[in-house]
Order: C-alpha cells, then structure tokens, then sequence
C-alpha cells in the first residue's frame, strides 16, 4: 500500500490495512477497498464475497453489507482441516455452558469405510434451542464438508434443517446429518417420550 497515495486521498489506514465499514467504503466515501488490503481474513473466498458486496453497492446502489460470522477457513494438510463460526473454546467463552457439542465420527458413516478413510470427526457447536454457532471438522473432503454448515449459519438455519434434509445413500456428507441428528437423540429416546408412544400405542 505504500505507494497507493492513501494520505492524499485522505483514506485511513494502517499497518494491518485499510480502515473500511460494513459496506466496506473507507474512510473516502467514494473509494472500496476489498480483500487482503482491507485486513481481516485473508482468503482469495473473502475477497470474492467482497466483491459482490461492492457491485452491489457501487454498480446497482442497493445496501450491502459484509457478514464475516459464516466465512470458512479451510487448511489443505492431511487431515484436511475446515471451520466456520465459533470453534467450542470461543462458544463456551461466550455463552457459558448453555452450548450442545455435537460429533459425526467418519467411521460411522458407510462411505468412509468402503474408502478405508474413517479418521475424521465433525464436531458442531449448537446453542440449547438449535441455533448453529459453529462447525469445525477434521478429516478427507472437510472443505467439502463444511459448505453445508456454512449455508446453513449463512441463511440462519436452524440444526433441523440439517438433520432433516434427505441426504443420498452412501455419501460423506451423511455425517454432518448424522452429526445434527444427534442433537435430538437425548429428547427422542426420553421418559417422557416413552410415556407418549406408549400413550399413543393404545389408540392402534
């Protein structure tokens, strides 16, 4: 940046970069700053979201604002590591003991073991009433993964939508159904819910 003039445009800056807001305008109203230069997280992924945030905003004047809360990070080793939202640490740090750590272990899951490639885990952070805080997942194809949580923390989904949703026979994704379907495990397989089928069973 140091020879962008910044000064003389009177943008803000510093050594970590640009200064923006929401809209990723600086402090120039008239000058966007996006990607590696604008700080924060440093992914070719954000500086193509950012992107789309200012052609929105310059081109077709519509309000537009960035939300980093469900971008992913990815780290292409062996295992493959990926995460989105809060990791467990940060949800406890923040909310307490009122979190639901859910785990989808690959060598559960059917097409893991017909690839002989069952060391992995997806670990989800959940609040009490369903709300995904984050996903963070270890294993083959975790940046494959890790696109259906995001889409999900994204368009505000609750932990439902991804244990209900019909996934295909056999395939890798099934563990993050498996992983969200174990949030309701403890309530379908409660007293209460035996006294209610068996309520229920008289009726035929």
């Amino acid at each position: 940046m140091d020879n962008l003039g910044l000064g003389t445009a009177n943008i803000k800056h510093t050594p970590r970069g640009i200064d923006v807001n929401s809209g990723l305008r600086t402090s120039n109203q008239k000058v966007y700053a996006i990607g590696d230069c604008a700080g924060g997280l440093q992914f070719t992924h954000v500086a193509g979201y950012h992107a789309g945030i200012v052609i929105r905003s310059a081109l077709f004047r519509l309000p537009a604002k960035a939300d980093h809360r469900a971008v992913p990070w990815v780290t292409y080793t062996d295992p493959e590591l990926a995460q989105v939202g809060l990791t467990e640490t940060q949800a406890r740090e923040r909310h307490g003991g009122s979190i639901r750590v859910l785990s989808g272990p690959y060598e559960d899951n059917d097409r893991a073991r017909v690839q002989r490639m069952t060391k992995g885990l997806v670990k989800a952070i959940v609040s009490k009433n369903g709300i995904i805080l984050g996903c963070g997942i270890a294993g083959p194809q975790a940046g494959e993964l890790i696109q259906v949580w995001v889409l999900a923390m994204s368009q505000g989904l609750k932990i439902g939508s991804i244990a209900s949703m019909v996934a295909p026979y056999p395939t890798l994704g099934e563990v993050s159904k498996r992983a969200a379907g174990s949030f309701y495990t403890t309530s379908l397989f409660s007293e209460r819910t035996r006294k209610v089928v068996r309520f229920l069973s008289r009726f035929g």
